[in-house]
């Protein structure tokens, strides 16, 4: 009798690990990372303040549509204003020299699968960070699609790109 016990709970344990570990398997995040990157913009009137932007571009590979992207980094929780990107052509008039994509403003149902994604973390407006945010993530993303909870996404490194003459 206890060696049917025994193989049963061995069985137990050969069956229900593999769906234990792949419980536990880390989600994959919806969208790839291409680069993120401060850049700052030199004002034309000599008075202005230098202006330092944070940008992420993303390639979007999630089902459905972000619902909306938040910025925790170094100076605290930024909501981020999401734009479909366009990568600017070597070349093109009347675009500043330093600007490597154009952006337009689209609604949720406008991004697809596919779409790259400009995010800017912008400052204003009063969002408290959710209770679900670990209080000590850093330099993470954290976004949400149909239906999910909250979704991080550590970014490790920027790029310092030029600065940008303005008129």
């Amino acid at each position: 009798m206890q060696t049917k016990h025994f193989l049963f709970l061995l069985l137990l344990v050969f069956v229900g690990a593999p769906a234990t570990f792949a419980k536990s398997k880390k989600k994959q995040p919806a969208f790839k990372l291409i680069e993120a990157y401060t850049q700052r913009s030199l004002p034309g009137i000599p008075s202005a303040p230098v202006q330092t932007d944070t940008k992420f571009i993303i390639l979007w590979q999630g089902a459905s549509y972000p619902e909306t992207f938040f910025w925790r980094g170094e100076s605290g929780w930024l909501s981020c204003r999401i734009d479909k990107a366009h990568k600017v052509k070597p070349g093109t008039k009347n675009i500043p020299k330093g600007i490597e994509y154009t952006t337009e403003f689209v609604t949720g149902e406008q991004m697809h699968k596919g779409d790259t994604l400009e995010l800017t973390p912008v400052t204003g407006g009063r969002f408290p960070i959710p209770k679900e945010i670990p209080a000590n993530a850093k330099n993470t993303l954290f976004y949400k699609t149909a239906g999910s909870g909250w979704l991080s996404f550590p970014v490790k490194s920027f790029t310092q790109k030029p600065a940008i003459a303005r008129p």
